[in-house]
């Protein structure tokens, strides 16, 4: 079957869209979170299922880190004034607590909530 000129470029420009469009469905979520003496801002988050990246950045003095409970991936510790980020894969609807893996940090209320939603 033959496609003109005009007809090409639409049907080039649909694939580009429909492909452009499966990508950033796919496109992991960003959620950013600063840790300070002796919090987390914000304390809860909501993430959707699936790859989510969670970034952190020390605004305090001290060391500070980001471990979640139940999970092996974690951030051990960020120095004052940096950023790192952990990359999480949830695969169910879930709630679990992050907090400071420092020693001490979470007893002193460095701990917040993760709700895994649809």
């Amino acid at each position: 079957m033959w496609l003109g000129a005009k007809s090409k470029t639409a049907a080039v420009l649909l694939c580009a869209t429909a492909a452009s469009g499966a990508a950033f469905a796919q496109q992991r979520k960003e959620f950013r979170i600063t840790a300070t003496e002796f919090s987390f801002k914000p304390s809860t988050l909501q993430v959707p299922q699936g790859e989510v990246n969670i970034t952190v950045t020390n605004r305090g003095k001290f060391l500070h880190g980001l471990a979640i409970v139940g999970r092996d991936e974690k951030i051990a510790s960020i120095e004052s004034g940096e950023t790192q980020s952990l990359t999480l894969k949830f695969n169910k609807a879930e709630q679990v607590i992050f907090y400071c893996p420092q020693p001490g940090h979470r007893n002193k209320g460095m701990e917040g909530k993760l709700t895994v939603g649809r």
